[in-house]
């Protein structure tokens, strides 16, 4: 049976009282990661266009027509061999070295996806269906925690797989992960809701020749696959989805759809205790706007508060330069992350005052690859992506 506080708190929310917080926040691993169990029901709605990217969007997807009205998204542990095993794709992981929700497959349209998570990112590391079965040869970065209005992160990939179980399949490209715009969404369901951030995935994909072959193929100028997710506070997957393919060589769409996740159909939520207490926290902020109007909206603490950061040359051949200002006193760190979330640097949090400082980090033993720097003043913090040449 359905929660009823859950339903209570997740309608008024949808409803427009209106925007309590100027912007929409960070995604983070605690309330935004893939948990083992959870079910979703989402529902196949005509594609629309995104928009475009901004701040203080206003996207109205309440008149789009519903092409199924039920689709099932579920998330669930890997199968284990001999109750020691893990098995993802062709991936093996001990029982033992694995933590809770670390590995997650999830399943829809006849396809298993295979998610490896960090304690700050989200890993595909392949994924099947009766027709294909495809493995990435480094696991595809498809979030970094935390992510904030504005930041992206970008790297390359190579995947090797088999069609119909005969058929090589070889690709490369490249995937970028952006949130772009933040704002209002109005639902198909008529409500609307507040405090959405919208997180663009741009994926090119090019066949990879076959060794031997003297041959180019010039009709192949690869694909692009296009994917707007749209998130809203208190809830820890995507309210509304777009998908297009596209054709690189004259943009032409292969095939497009779109997905709406109805929040009342958010079950999962019951039993999350983290999105469960952020939904009761914003609705109690409602609740007090409308019994108060006159209070004055609370402002959302941000790191650009307390200090401005200027990080060169980017990209980077041997030292980067962390050039910063406090704008009052501040306990500031930084750390040095690979794309997949493997910590490498860290220049521990230290008490500083309100100053301009100069640090630097030595980045001439990395290879040439994508970094993440995390950023860090008074527990807020954001993820700049790093270059290294």
């Amino acid at each position: 049976m359905k929660n009823k506080k859950m339903k209570a708190i997740a309608f008024l929310l949808a409803s427009a009282f209106g925007c309590v917080l100027p912007a929409f926040g960070q995604l983070n691993a605690g309330h935004n990661h893939l948990r083992a169990g959870d079910i979703l029901i989402k529902q196949q709605v005509e594609y629309t266009d995104p928009g475009e990217a901004g701040a203080n969007r206003v996207w109205n997807f309440s008149k789009l027509k519903t092409i199924n009205d039920e689709y099932t998204l579920e998330y669930a542990s890997p199968p284990l061999e001999g109750d020691t095993v893990y098995i993802m794709g062709n991936r093996r992981y001990k029982k033992e070295d694995v933590k809770e929700n670390e590995l997650v497959v999830g399943m829809e349209h006849n396809t298993m996806y295979y998610y490896h998570q960090t304690p700050d990112s989200l890993l595909q590391t392949g994924h099947e269906n009766p027709s294909v079965v495809l493995a990435y040869a480094s696991p595809l970065a498809i979030l970094h925690f935390p992510l904030d209005y504005g930041q992206s992160i970008s790297s390359g990939y190579q995947s090797k797989g088999l069609y119909s179980g005969t058929v090589d399949i070889q690709t490369q490209g490249t995937v970028t992960v952006t949130a772009d715009a933040y704002g209002k969404m109005l639902l198909p369901s008529g409500d609307t809701l507040d405090l959405v951030l919208r997180v663009k995935t741009l994926q090119t994909i090019f066949d990879i020749p076959k060794e031997g072959s003297d041959t180019v193929e010039t009709a192949n100028a690869g694909k692009l696959l296009e994917i707007y997710r749209w998130y809203s506070k208190g809830y820890r997957y995507p309210v509304f989805e777009t998908i297009r393919d596209l054709n690189l060589a004259d943009s032409s769409v292969i095939f497009s759809t779109a997905f709406f996740f109805p929040p009342q159909d958010h079950l999962y939520l019951e039993t999350d205790s983290a999105n469960m207490a952020l939904l009761e926290q914003l609705w109690d902020m409602d609740k007090k706007n409308v019994d108060e109007p006159d209070t004055q909206h609370t402002k959302t603490a941000s790191l650009k508060d307390i200090m401005t950061c200027r990080l060169y040359p980017n990209p980077v051949h041997s030292i980067l330069n962390l050039e910063y200002e406090l704008k009052q006193d501040a306990n500031v760190g930084f750390q040095l992350f690979t794309i997949d979330g493997v910590l490498l640097k860290t220049i521990s949090p230290k008490k500083h005052i309100k100053r301009n400082y100069h640090e630097t980090i030595d980045c001439s033993s990395l290879s040439a690859r994508d970094y993440i720097l995390r950023i860090t003043a008074n527990n807020l913090s954001v993820n700049e992506v790093i270059i290294k040449k």
